[in-house]
């Protein structure tokens, strides 16, 4: 069998080719002595094309993914045309601006966007959800707020400090290469602010009667929207509740050191059963908790807030 013909084509024409998958054996040059030229490439018609391999080094690889350049965009200067770290910055460089408004990271956004992600590279996050029958709850909570001003918000605070009082692994930290267990139970609030999210904290939050709980909270709450926080960093479990934004359920980040995070989310009607459903989504770090004691901690959770009077008799 005769060798298959390829005819005489500049080393630029064949970059081109290779990095466009045209076989050049179908192409009709129109340099000197029919010689294949880039413009020939460019200009082929559409026609079968071929599988060509990329060939980049691994750095170039690298930088490529982090800054979400298609390797099969760019021309390598590289040895036989392989794409190295200069071609993928070029690119990078003279690639256009997308359009609108920018402006650098804010203090406070950068804060958390470097702890967040930390949080979610290095903590080996597990779910958990439940499903809560809360039409009593909310009654309940009409009655308090006659004699006391409180929150749903409070009684979820409440409730949260009760289970976990006697689940130590939600009331421990990994600090370096330790594992702290915290005695006292102290509660982030994640508050919604201009710019971003802070969590102050609620100091011994399963010693406070009801009453006194929910004037502490408002007093954080309202400290926090004036980025004052309090106690900050002292916490060994958040509460995130985004219910009063309508969001039926959503999972969230934990905040590091803590052990966990709840995601609250908003009250629905289940016509069929006559009653009133919420969705609690649990955050864990498997370091330190496990899927038993993840389970204890909403079981638990659940017997309390769909039999609220246990809010008032501890």
């Amino acid at each position: 069998m005769g060798r298959l013909h390829r005819p005489p084509s500049s080393p630029r024409a064949r970059k081109v080719a290779e990095r466009l998958g045209i076989q050049m054996e179908a192409l009709v040059g129109s340099g000197p002595s029919g010689r294949i030229v880039a413009a020939d490439v460019l200009n082929a018609p559409p026609g079968p094309r071929v599988r060509s391999r990329i060939t980049s080094s691994p750095l170039a690889r690298k930088i490529a993914a982090k800054l979400g350049i298609p390797l099969e965009t760019l021309t390598g200067s590289g040895p036989n045309g392989r794409i190295v770290k200069a071609d993928v910055l070029h690119a990078a460089a003279t690639a256009p601006k997308s359009k609108g408004t920018r402006r650098p990271f804010s203090g406070m956004r950068r804060t958390i966007a470097t702890r967040l992600t930390e949080s979610k590279q290095t903590i080996p996050h597990f779910y958990m959800k439940k499903t809560l029958r809360v039409r009593t709850l909310l009654a309940f909570l009409a009655e308090r707020k006659v004699v006391h001003p409180c929150t749903v918000n409070d009684l979820f605070i409440k409730a949260t400090a009760f289970a976990i009082r006697d689940l130590p692994a939600f009331r421990t930290r990994i600090e370096g290469d330790e594992i702290v267990e915290i005695e006292e139970v102290n509660l982030g609030i994640a508050v919604g602010i201009g710019g971003g999210v802070v969590v102050p904290v609620l100091l011994n939050a399963d010693t406070l009667p009801l009453a006194e709980l929910a004037v502490e909270s408002k007093r954080l709450v309202a400290l926090a929207r004036e980025r004052r926080i309090e106690n900050s960093g002292c916490g060994v479990f958040t509460l995130s509740n985004l219910g009063m934004f309508g969001v039926e359920e959503f999972s969230a980040i934990i905040n590091p050191p803590e052990s966990g995070i709840l995601a609250i989310g908003a009250a629905r009607d289940d016509a069929a059963a006559g009653e009133k459903l919420l969705t609690l989504t649990l955050s864990c770090d498997h370091r330190v908790v496990d899927g038993m004691a993840a389970a204890q901690f909403l079981n638990q959770l659940a017997a309390i807030l769909e039999t609220p009077t246990m809010l008032l008799d501890r």
